[in-house]
């Protein structure tokens, strides 16, 4: 069976956080499907971004802009992004990002990325870690998934 959808009249679900975070998203792939490769679409309104800024350290990640303008930073390099333009985001510390809407109208774009788990995604600029032991179930469910603080500790830390 061939499952389609469309982006542009398709049903957005819409989350936002305090000032800086807001997105509405389009799951086009379905994870508990098994697939092995993630899409969502993002829309953002001007002066927003969809997620903190972040790094994936077990899978890659895409973009392709389809509508809007941005500016994406990865690591300490910052550019702009427009319609049309496809970003690799390379996986790893040093490859930290947010993509920001810079621009004075929606930013429509695509995020593709692997999804193999478990999947570790540091954030650092709150120091925190975000864990999930089946990348089909961030919210948790039955798997071993949460944020958690990056601060040192020892091996047998808390063990005794």
């Amino acid at each position: 069976m061939i499952k389609k959808r469309n982006v542009f009249n398709g049903v957005w679900n819409e989350s936002s956080h305090g000032e800086k975070f807001q997105r509405e998203h389009m799951a086009l792939t379905d994870m508990r499907e098994g697939h092995a490769l993630g899409c969502g679409a993002f829309r953002v309104a001007p002066g927003k971004r969809a997620f903190p800024k972040h790094a994936h350290l077990g899978n890659d990640e895409a973009v392709f802009i389809i509508a809007g303008s941005g500016t994406l930073v990865v690591g300490s390099d910052e550019t702009t992004v427009a319609a049309g333009d496809f970003v690799m985001l390379p996986r790893g510390s040093a490859g930290a990002h947010v993509l920001i809407n810079s621009g004075n109208e929606a930013l429509l774009y695509l995020c593709m990325s692997t999804m193999n788990a478990p999947e570790v995604v540091h954030y650092p600029d709150s120091g925190k870690l975000g864990v999930m032991e089946d990348s089909r179930n961030w919210q948790g469910g039955n798997s071993i998934s949460g944020f958690y603080r990056t601060e040192k500790a020892g091996y047998y830390d808390g063990e005794d």
